[in-house]
């Protein structure tokens, strides 16, 4: 699948990236040095990844939603993904003794040459979740209950109190808590926003930190959060109301802060 602007998806390239490291032929540390020692080695030829290639499931999870909505509809995207699952179960890496760790430069976007072991690892946590979004979004193994949104940090009542009145987050009949309460599945009731949807939707990019299992579309999925609008709030028309410079992005950003 292509983006907007006739280019892989984010999500093809990690597949191109995952058989690239299957089939030995990605850049590694050990290879660049063998090929150097043997005059071989051209950087032009080969591919060098950013730092800003290795995401990790957390960060994946908003781009799996982004792609999944940009399918015409539910048989086509059902399709793809059966498509991809049987290409992906073709691929396998070993589990390492450690988890993949990387640390970024926020300074600058560098280009990293990583070990066979880091691929590897990588690799094999990529290749895992994604097998696992797979089949759970086309049936093959059914989400457990113990996926519903629960939480992590407490502070998030309190949180969304301070949203609510620095912002009129929620329309006054509905209370932080009864928002919270609907998120975790402890509540019906019907909640309807005070605000725009772009500053919703970057409230949830930040929100996810005080959850588990929690996801624009698990978001969605309560069925119980409406616009300003009265429009009941799915994941395509959530997804598409990212904005980077919402209306009210500077006064969340100091409520976040301050719960730091």
């Amino acid at each position: 699948m292509l983006d907007m602007h006739g280019q892989d998806t984010k999500i093809d390239e990690l597949i191109k990236y995952l058989v690239r490291v299957f089939n030995g032929i990605e850049l590694t540390q050990e290879s660049k040095i063998e090929k150097e020692k043997f005059g071989e080695y051209t950087k032009e030829d080969e591919i060098v990844r950013s730092q800003d290639f290795f995401i990790l499931p957390k960060e994946l999870d908003p781009l799996l939603e982004e792609w999944f909505v940009g399918f015409t509809n539910q048989d086509q995207l059902k399709k793809t993904l059966k498509f991809k699952l049987e290409e992906l179960k073709k691929l396998s890496f070993s589990k390492g003794k450690e988890p993949f760790f990387l640390v970024k430069s926020l300074s600058n976007h560098s280009n990293l040459i990583l070990s066979k072991k880091s691929h590897n690892n990588y690799s094999y946590l990529i290749h895992s979740y994604l097998i696992k979004v797979f089949e759970q979004r086309i049936g093959v193994k059914k989400v457990k209950d113990e996926k519903r949104i629960t939480i992590r940090d407490k502070k998030v009542y309190d949180l969304v109190k301070t949203l609510s009145l620095k912002i009129d987050l929620l329309r006054e009949d509905n209370l932080p808590k009864e928002f919270v309460d609907v998120l975790i599945g402890k509540s019906d009731k019907k909640i309807h926003l005070n605000i725009d949807n772009g500053s919703f939707h970057y409230i949830l990019t930040k929100l996810g930190d005080f959850f588990y299992n929690f996801s624009i579309t698990s978001v969605a999925n309560t069925n119980k959060i409406f616009s300003s609008r009265g429009t009941l709030l799915n994941s395509k028309n959530l997804i598409n109301s990212r904005s980077h410079n919402p209306k009210h992005k500077d006064a969340i950003d100091r409520v976040f802060k301050s719960f730091d």
